[in-house]
């Protein structure tokens, strides 16, 4: 059996080659994302949050008021619900959030406490004077990140087409 050459890998044509860079710097980008969000919350908060438990108590605070788990999931572009859940008990747990019951169990939702606001606070206050601070310094950056972030909600939704792309045929082969 020949082998594919590794520098070949991925990389056919221009397109797949830019592709595969944007995933890679994607990858990458999110594992050092998670670490910076993990040791930020730690600096300001006594709570032992995973990096998922912090992004998940951030989206709680960007969305405003209560959010029930529909909204968090699809804010979040996500569905795995029980691991959410899990998140939301251990955030509960840490007196930084509260849960809030509807007229419904579907309406049943959550809001930070005094501590959430207080522990997101601290971490946008540090998060201004360490990485906003720098982002600032380095010129054109910030037009940057504009594109990067439309790039990447337009990535998101290939994926996601993509996706059911990959199950619809896994479906008709059948």
């Amino acid at each position: 059996m020949e082998e594919r050459s590794p520098d070949r890998y991925m990389t056919t044509g221009e397109t797949a080659a830019s592709l595969t860079r944007a995933e890679l710097a994607m990858m990458r980008s999110f594992e050092a994302f998670e670490r910076w969000g993990f040791f930020l919350h730690k600096s300001v908060s006594s709570t032992a949050l995973n990096p998922q438990d912090v992004r998940l108590l951030h989206s709680l605070r960007m969305r405003g008021g209560a959010q029930n788990l529909s909204e968090l999931l699809l804010f979040m572009n996500r569905n795995d619900v029980s691991t959410i859940q899990y998140s939301l008990r251990k955030i509960e747990q840490a007196g930084l959030i509260e849960r809030i019951t509807g007229n419904s169990k579907r309406e049943a939702g959550y809001r930070l406490t005094e501590s959430g606001e207080q522990a997101t606070d601290d971490y946008a206050a540090l998060r201004d004077e360490i990485l906003v601070s720098l982002i600032g310094d380095v010129n054109g950056l910030v037009e940057s990140l504009e594109g990067a972030a439309a790039a990447l909600e337009r990535l998101t939704g290939l994926y996601d087409q993509s996706t059911q792309t990959v199950l619809n045929r896994k479906i008709l082969s059948r």
